[in-house]
């Protein structure tokens, strides 16, 4: 059996076990382009900001405390999507407190065969890893290739299946309307020059309308929405346990909420603050 399909198993195990007792995952069918093409139109151009917060902390880690913030920019563009992040985070130790500035802004083609990005992260005002480059699929959901500009001369195969970011979170959307719960994907978003990212996607069942009873989601009022899972397997595909998940509400117009990245011994807890959407600009 193959590294990949050795993966894949695990994967199918890992949504075992998540899943309800007596119910079993139900693979997304795939995704036609007038499904993707009708989730894109409901797709919301916003500006959300988040607080962060220790969710799980193991007393034998070397951290005591973190805080920091999380911003978020997403465009549906005439020509494609933008996505603009920054994540600053505070980390206190026994040795000092580290301060994490990474910002990744990203554009990516409406068909989803096109991912532009630069990336730079920063540790105490050093700069720790900077990224530029382009991807490139051979077709929608087929193999690819991405090319840096920044380090020069640096390219990476992308498998089969692969996905960028706005294209994943449409089938995670495909597969949640049509009553899937899991999602297998390779996933490439600018973030490391080492390599794309396996990851399992789950969804949980349908939560209730959002009402819309506080100013914050009042702007999300009549919006379905899921709870999402997805363990990242990045240094290693074929080992046991990912690398970190990372848990979040998603809503049917691509904002999320109540976000929880879990790093296996400690754990960050992104909650909203502001919420912004904006229309689109006519094209």
């Amino acid at each position: 059996m193959s590294a990949v399909a050795r993966l894949r198993v695990f994967i199918l195990l890992l949504a075992l076990a998540a899943l309800p007792a007596g119910t079993a995952p139900v693979v997304a069918r795939a995704a036609d382009a007038s499904d993707m093409a009708a989730i894109a139109q409901g797709l919301v151009s916003h500006k959300a900001l988040y607080g962060l917060s220790i969710a799980k902390l193991d007393a034998r880690n070397y951290r005591n405390g973190i805080a920091g913030g999380l911003s978020l920019e997403f465009v549906h563009a005439c020509d494609g999507y933008v996505l603009n992040q920054r994540f600053l985070i505070e980390t206190n130790t026994e040795d000092g407190t580290l301060i994490n500035d990474m910002v990744l802004n990203s554009w990516e083609s409406l068909d989803g065969q096109r991912f532009r990005f630069k990336m730079k992260d920063e540790v105490n005002g050093d700069l720790e890893q900077e990224l530029a480059g382009e991807g490139k699929l051979k077709g929608r959901g087929e193999s690819g290739l991405v090319r840096f500009t920044q380090p020069e001369d640096t390219e990476l195969a992308l498998p089969a299946g692969t996905a960028f970011p706005t294209e994943h979170t449409m089938r995670l959307i495909q597969m949640a309307r049509t009553g899937g719960n899991w999602l297998h994907a390779a996933i490439f978003d600018g973030a490391s020059a080492e390599g794309y990212s396996e990851v399992g996607g789950f969804v949980g069942g349908e939560l209730p309308v959002e009402a819309g009873d506080t100013p914050l989601l009042a702007p999300l009022k009549g919006q379905r929405s899921w709870r999402v899972r997805l363990a990242y397997f990045t240094s290693d595909k074929t080992q046991d346990t990912p690398d970190y998940e990372i848990a979040y509400r998603l809503f049917e117009n691509g904002v999320v909420d109540d976000i929880v990245f879990d790093y296996g011994d400690y754990a960050i807890r992104a909650t909203l603050k502001f919420l912004e959407l904006k229309p689109r600009d006519p094209c």
